[in-house]
C-alpha cells in the first residue's frame, strides 16, 4: 500500500510547531582536531519528525536542509586555536526519538583539524551573542593529565579532574557571545 505524501502546507505548519527543550555538547580536544557531537531534544506535538522519517525524500531533504543550516551557523562563528583561524565542519547529522515520537532529537557530528599540540594551548570563538531559548550543558574533554589554565564563558562551569570543563546554560540566559580556553596537554 503507497503512503500518500502530506501536502507542503501541512508539512510546514507541523514544522512550525516543533520547539527546542535541551541541548547537550560532548567535545574532544585532542593533539591535531577537535571533536564533538551537539544534540538537541525537542517537543514535537504533532510529529513532524515521525511523519518525514516515513518518507525516504523527505527524510533526505530534512537532513540536507539541517546539515546546511548547522554549517551556515557555524561559519558566522570565528574559531581561532592558537592564532589561527580553523573552520568546523558537520560531518553527520542524525535524527531519533527519546520513547515517544513527540521526543526528537538531533545529533550533529562536528570536527575540525586544530594547531594542538602539547605545551600550553588557547581555543577561542567568536558569535552573535543570544539569549538561551532552552537549558544546556557542555562537556570538554581534553586529553589524560591535561590541565585546563583559564575559562572564560558566560555560563557557569565547572572542572573536574583537571582536564574536564562542564559548561551549564540555563534558559533565558545571555551569552557572552565569546568563548577562551587556555589549557596544557602535557
Amino acid at each position: 500500500m503507497k503512503r500518500i505524501r502530506p501536502k507542503p502546507e501541512v508539512i510546514e505548519r507541523m514544522s512550525k510547531e516543533v520547539r527546542p527543550v535541551y541541548a547537550q555538547a560532548f567535545f574532544t580536544v585532542s593533539l591535531g582536531f577537535i571533536m564533538y557531537y551537539l544534540v538537541f531534544d525537542y517537543h514535537d506535538p504533532l510529529g513532524y519528525y515521525d511523519m518525514i522519517m516515513r518518507y525516504e525524500d523527505l527524510f533526505n531533504e530534512e537532513i540536507a536542509k539541517l546539515s546546511m543550516n548547522m554549517q551556515n551557523f557555524l561559519d558566522q562563528e570565528e574559531v581561532i586555536v592558537n592564532g589561527t583561524r580553523v573552520r568546523p565542519r558537520v560531518e553527520m547529522v542524525d535524527v531519533g526519538f527519546r520513547g515517544s515520537k513527540h521526543r526528537p532529537y538531533i545529533t550533529f557530528l562536528i570536527r575540525f583539524s586544530a594547531p594542538i599540540s602539547r605545551g600550553v594551548n588557547t581555543y577561542e570563538n567568536r558569535y552573535e551573542s543570544e539569549v538561551a531559548e532552552y537549558d544546556y550543558i557542555a562537556y570538554w574533554t581534553f586529553p589524560p593529565r591535561s590541565k585546563i589554565l583559564e575559562v572564560t564563558v558566560g555560563e557557569s562551569y565547572d572542572i573536574l579532574h583537571n582536564n574536564v570543563l562542564v559548561l551549564i546554560g540555563r534558559r533565558g540566559t545571555k551569552t557572552l557571545g565569546y568563548e577562551r580556553i587556555v589549557f596544557e596537554i602535557p
